[in-house]
């Protein structure tokens, strides 16, 4: 059996997969590249102020709350959480501003201010976000992946026709709602997944389920302090941490893992986990014969969009802006 795991990677996957390896006995240690622990999710300090580098949006807390139940914890022996209302703001095209309440009676009336029959039609929409909700977590996004006969079962064929895994979300939605402002507001949650919601499928419906029922939340101290919760647990487990160190080679012997080359150093593993980007790890750390994808097949894919973050100080409250503001001033 292994004994020693190497795992690439402080970010959520990172910290999930080497505190789950720690707990079942394995000797675990984390090489992460920068100074900081927590991926995209780490912190910046500047001039006496603190950014969230990265996420920003505490969504299906359920997922949080089953992580550390694994280990016996709870969330709240980690960090504070409060829910947030409401959930956002919404700044439309032209300068309208909707705040989206927490409340799914007021959450209800606004639809219905906004189009006529609308309150009706939201809660039809959200007993179906639901279901998908239910059954593409729990049965779907759990399976390892490894194979399509993960797939190849009858009762998910079914459900896939259920889950509308064969209907774009943007025509999915135009079936309850007509008024451009609920249109906008019900599809921008699906564009965290990076893409369109004309190239999405309406099983993302999920994502609004889980923003209008289970709420938008927020870490009180910053969303960083998730990461300082799951570090804490893994350092309990046993899994020892290494910043400011950049692998630059996975070693690799007979089609198993050998050793982790790092700032001029040789970390022997018996297991690497790739905890960084995917096209990083297979492009750039493995041997050509070790890749499952060609050069070719990477730059013929279609990424995902990504953006450009501004981490902006501002010593004063500025009015009109809540905790989180949305600009609808372009077509998705």
């Amino acid at each position: 059996m292994a004994s020693r795991v190497i795992v690439i990677g402080s970010g959520f996957a990172g910290l999930a997969a080497a505190t789950k390896l720690a707990a079942a006995g394995l000797e675990v240690i984390v090489l992460e590249k920068n100074m900081e622990l927590g991926g995209r999710a780490r912190l910046m300090e500047c001039d006496g102020f603190r950014f969230d580098m990265g996420p920003s949006w505490y969504w299906m807390p359920d997922v949080f709350e089953n992580y550390f139940a694994e280990f016996g914890k709870k969330v709240s022996d980690y960090y504070e959480l409060i829910r947030l209302d409401p959930s956002y703001r919404v700044i439309l095209e032209n300068q309208e501003v909707v705040d989206l309440p927490a409340s799914k009676v007021a959450l209800a009336d606004l639809f219905e201010s906004l189009e006529k029959g609308a309150a009706r039609k939201l809660a039809a929409f959200l007993k179906q976000a639901e279901y998908k909700y239910n059954v593409g977590i729990g049965e779907f996004v759990w399976k390892p992946s490894i194979s399509v006969a993960e797939f190849l079962d009858i009762r998910l064929f079914t459900k896939a026709i259920s889950l509308d895994l064969f209907v774009s979300f943007s025509k999915h939605i135009r079936k309850f709602f007509k008024d451009p402002r609920i249109l906008q507001i019900m599809e921008f949650p699906v564009l965290f997944l990076g893409a369109t919601p004309q190239n999405t499928p309406a099983l993302y419906s999920l994502m609004n389920y889980a923003e209008m029922e289970l709420g938008t939340w927020y870490p009180m101290g910053g969303m960083h302090e998730i990461i300082k919760g799951m570090v804490s647990l893994a350092i309990e487990k046993g899994v020892k941490f290494q910043t400011n160190t950049a692998v630059t080679l996975i070693e690799t012997h007979n089609g198993k893992a050998k050793a982790v080359h790092a700032n001029s150093k040789v970390f022997n593993a018996d297991v690497v986990v790739g905890a960084a980007d995917y096209h990083h790890i297979e492009q750039n750390l493995l041997e050509e014969s070790d890749r499952n994808y060609s050069k070719g097949y990477w730059e013929s894919r279609t990424m995902a969009p990504s953006s450009l973050l501004y981490y902006l100080g501002v010593d004063q409250k500025v009015g009109n802006l809540l905790h989180h503001n949305l600009f609808f001033d372009e077509d998705f």
